[in-house]
């Protein structure tokens, strides 16, 4: 178990979604998964570490080697800058620079209405916990423990 809930667990939950998809016919639908995997390397994450100035959550880099960003059920997660998410406008690294360029946060999953989910920094780490950061209020909220519990409870279950 990596920070609460273990990947044992999420993966069961995982399951669920696929079957779900698979059952309402959504993976039918061309260009839509309901994960699109956009996998990073450890080198790759190394690489996006030293970008961010920021060591990012040890459960979180397991989730971006083991699943991926892009497109993870009802969320939207940025996916970590490899050759294969290039056609992703957005990664991990652009917007938490541009949206914020002191490296106080580490975006993870935008919300669409310019919000975010994001990873607090402190002293070059980021937390375990990803609050959510409104555009236009400088008051983050804490939204979940850890970023499996995250994503279990924002992108498989709607």
């Amino acid at each position: 178990m990596i920070d609460g809930m273990d990947f044992e667990e999420f993966d069961q939950q995982v399951q669920s979604l696929r079957a779900r998809a698979a059952r309402s016919g959504y993976e039918e639908i061309e260009d839509f998964t309901a994960i699109e995997g956009l996998t990073a390397s450890a080198e790759n994450i190394a690489e996006t570490e030293r970008a961010l100035g920021a060591t990012l959550p040890p459960q979180y880099k397991a989730f971006m080697m083991r699943y991926g960003g892009g497109q993870f059920g009802f969320l939207d997660l940025l996916p970590i800058p490899t050759a294969d998410a290039a056609h992703h406008v957005d990664d991990v690294v652009s917007v938490s620079r541009a949206e914020f360029p002191d490296g106080s946060f580490v975006t993870v999953a935008p919300v669409g209405t310019g919000d975010y989910w994001c990873f607090p920094v402190l002293d070059r780490r980021c937390s375990d916990e990803v609050w959510f950061h409104y555009h236009d209020v400088d008051a983050p909220t804490l939204d979940a423990p850890d970023f499996l519990n995250f994503v279990a409870r924002r992108g498989i279950q709607p």
